[in-house]
């Protein structure tokens, strides 16, 4: 009986952590001069940079060659409100309200690593 309260008490925890764990968006871009940009979006910048190289390694593993970084740049997207800061008191205020209430998978205080390299 108390092994049975502990799983039913400790499931939400679980579940919790399940829906709280966003997956990053990575995308691979080929470019003409031969090198290539991996874009990826996360919830810190710590992880977009990892997801970002690690797009950029395992492309030229693949090919059986090693990357070489030319330039990585990382950015916060920002929530609404933080872009209409500039505006002033009435553009925060309209930012506020159409803020929606419920956080979704494709939230503005992600972190986009745009990555551009080489495999040689």
């Amino acid at each position: 009986m108390r092994n049975k309260a502990y799983v039913i008490l400790s499931l939400p925890v679980y579940l919790l952590a399940a829906c709280s764990a966003i997956p990053a968006k990575v995308s691979l871009l080929s470019q003409e001069d031969g090198s290539y940009r991996s874009i990826a979006i996360a919830a810190s910048e710590q992880h977009s940079l990892n997801d970002s190289l690690g797009l950029a390694k395992s492309t030229c593993f693949n090919r059986q060659l090693r990357h070489i970084v030319i330039k990585t740049h990382s950015r916060l997207l920002g929530p609404p409100l933080k872009a209409a800061g500039r505006r002033g008191q009435p553009a925060e205020l309209a930012a506020y309200v159409n803020t929606p209430v419920f956080p979704s998978l494709s939230t503005s205080n992600d972190y986009e690593t745009d990555t551009q390299f080489r495999c040689v």
